[in-house]
């Protein structure tokens, strides 16, 4: 069957504040919300991207935003976040570049080198069920979650797995904005996708496979299965 893949259409785009001029400083809980507390660097001479290295951070969650050195300007609006692990140390990376690669947000990505592990799709579809747990991690810090939708307009978000620490089409933080998109009939398989190290998300839906196309896809996902327990 030919394979036809449809963008959501976004019928709400949330705009991300104008980044002010370096130099660029990272504020949290782990060092007072000191609007000058840790500076970032430039990961080389024109790369538009920022990146801080922290070390000695108490393992957990902590929040953060991005500031100028003073709280003239901050990002994003509400506090972005990040889970610590074990060792305390962790990258943070701020990139002012703008991609057209289809994933959310464009520009202003606040990546990390860490990922929570457990992520939910969560959203008017599922009950907004935070603790669904139901992407499946595909490798580099991506997950995915693929379910057929009504037509019509729904609403969803990324979330950490029984929280409401979030990645949506305005990036990373404790209180994105809902990711509204619109199926259209004839493609209603819908499928979530989250990068927790980039800090993004996308979706892609398309046709319902023919039922014969759909037997023969598990198939070779079971056999794909089975070939890595060997």
């Amino acid at each position: 069957m030919k394979q036809l893949f449809v963008c959501a259409a976004v019928s709400a785009l949330v705009l991300s504040a104008v980044a002010a001029p370096p130099p660029y400083y990272i504020a949290g809980d782990f060092n007072g919300w000191n609007a000058a507390g840790n500076l970032m660097t430039e990961t080389g001479p024109g790369s538009g991207i920022w990146r801080l290295d922290l070390t000695g951070v108490s393992p957990g969650r902590h929040e953060f935003k991005i500031t100028g050195g003073d709280w003239s300007w901050n990002y994003p609006g509400p506090n972005s976040w990040f889970c610590a692990p074990a060792s305390g140390s962790l990258s943070i990376t701020f990139d002012l570049n703008t991609y057209a690669d289809g994933w959310l947000s464009a520009s202003q990505r606040i990546g990390l080198s860490v990922d929570p592990g457990s992520w939910t799709a969560a959203g008017d579809f599922q009950g907004w069920n935070n603790a669904a747990g139901n992407m499946v991690p595909v490798g580099g810090g991506i997950h995915r979650y693929q379910t057929v939708l009504s037509p019509g307009e729904h609403k969803w978000k990324a979330v950490v797995t029984g929280t409401w620490d979030s990645i949506s089409l305005d990036n990373r933080s404790v209180g994105t904005a809902d990711y509204v998109f619109t199926v259209v009939p004839g493609a209603e398989l819908t499928t979530f996708w989250v990068d927790a190290l980039a800090g993004t998300v996308k979706l892609e839906m398309q046709p319902i496979p023919e039922p014969s196309a759909l037997a023969l896809a598990l198939c070779g996902v079971a056999a794909l299965v089975l070939r890595r327990r060997r």
